[in-house]
């Protein structure tokens, strides 16, 4: 038989359950997460073009997920077939090794690898950023969505705002307005019967109109009224306004958080969590790999079972879990111990070495004598499948 023809027939299985799997699970996560960026966009002034734009940008960050556990289950879908159709019987018969079977795998997973290590190095921290620079444009040039119905908008402390109802055209009706931002006056209270959410030069202001402005003299006690039909407030400067911020591990590139500003206290402070940050982008990709292997080595090396595979399914996702769990420990642990990254590539590079070596004639042999060793032990120095009468 062909190996060529194998590899290219194994890969190509993989890679259409890889990719259906990936898909599915992305609209499954799609449906559940967008609805806080829905809830945004909805409830302002936006076009809805800017869902689609969120919701895209999300993208990467679900794909770091998504695509290991994708191709692991295909891994262990594909293979688990072949067993139970006795075509991996067929391809050892014609003299197919181990690892041949397991080559379209281990290529696919390197390849998952290398996309992955695009993604979390430049691809996924650029999304993350331009999300949350998404998000306060929105939260600025569109600002009417700050502003419930029924309820004290409260903004830094020193600006409340309450409107009874929003009409469909987009006017506020029974406003009443506290606004305490100039420290060098007394406080207002405004109150209008209606108003409307205005853009001048991408600032947005409040526009209110037939109320009353209110205001106590601090020195007197005494209480300044003025009515008016028309009165604007500036709201520039809320919480939501877009402004410069300092950016946290998630939203750096590979480069930022190994090059960080040490003239920037901030990043001076937090150039050990960058380090770990780092490596734990340069590392975590290989998971993949590292999971592939581990699922290979279980599901081929195992003991054919004519009852059934559900024991290899359990181990290898059992393993894989493990593994998973231990990844996310040390990366969280690295961040606060630097000491931490060896153990955390450790971790990623020996189920990918023990791989390798187990899938090759002779790994596999000195596991299979490993295990024939343990099954002597356990039965008490003798071995089982020696045929009954016969001496050890």
């Amino acid at each position: 038989m062909n190996t060529m023809l194998v590899t290219r027939y194994l890969f190509k299985n993989l890679l259409i359950a890889t990719v259906f799997i990936a898909v599915t699970l992305t609209l499954v996560i799609w449906l559940t997460q967008s609805l806080k960026l829905l809830e945004l966009v909805a409830n302002s002034d936006a076009p809805p073009g800017m869902f689609i734009r969120l919701v895209a940008l999300t993208l990467p960050k679900f794909l770091e997920i998504i695509l290991p556990l994708s191709l692991v289950i295909a891994v262990i879908f594909t293979y688990n077939r072949l067993i139970m159709d006795n075509e991996i019987v067929v391809m050892r018969g014609c003299g197919i090794d181990q690892y041949g079977l397991a080559r379209p795998a281990v290529l696919l997973a390197v390849g998952v690898s290398i996309f992955l290590t695009l993604i979390t190095t430049w691809i996924s921290p650029r999304s993350f950023a331009e999300v949350d620079s998404m998000r306060q444009m929105i939260q600025t040039k569109y600002s009417a969505f700050l502003l419930r119905e029924g309820v004290f908008n409260t903004f830094g402390g020193d600006l409340t705002i309450y409107l009874h109802a929003r009409q469909s055209n987009g006017d506020m009706t029974g406003l009443m307005i506290y606004d305490a931002r100039d420290k060098g006056k007394p406080a207002t209270v405004i109150t209008a019967k209606k108003g409307r959410i205005t853009m001048e030069d991408n600032i947005p202001d409040i526009m209110v109109f037939d109320g009353m402005r209110q205001q106590i003299d601090p020195a007197s006690g005494a209480l300044s009224k003025l009515y008016f039909s028309q009165y604007t407030i500036q709201i520039k400067g809320l919480g939501g306004t877009a402004q410069a911020h300092w950016k946290d591990a998630e939203e750096r590139t590979l480069p930022e958080l190994l090059a960080p500003d040490m003239q920037n206290p901030r990043d001076r402070a937090h150039a050990k969590t960058f380090l770990a940050a780092a490596y734990g982008r340069i590392i975590t990709p290989w998971n993949a790999l590292a999971f592939t292997m581990i699922a290979l080595v279980i599901i081929l090396l195992s003991p054919f079972n004519r009852r059934g595979q559900n024991f290899r399914i359990v181990a290898a996702a059992s393993a894989i879990v493990l593994m998973q769990a231990l990844s996310l420990g040390l990366v969280n642990i690295a961040q606060l111990h630097l000491g931490a990254v060896p153990a955390l590539f450790a971790a990623t590079l020996l189920p990918v070495a023990g791989g390798f070596y187990f899938l090759h004639e002779k790994g596999e042999q000195a596991l299979m004598a490993a295990v024939h060793n343990w099954h002597v032990r356990r039965n008490g120095g003798h071995d089982a499948s020696a045929p009954k009468g016969s001496s050890a």
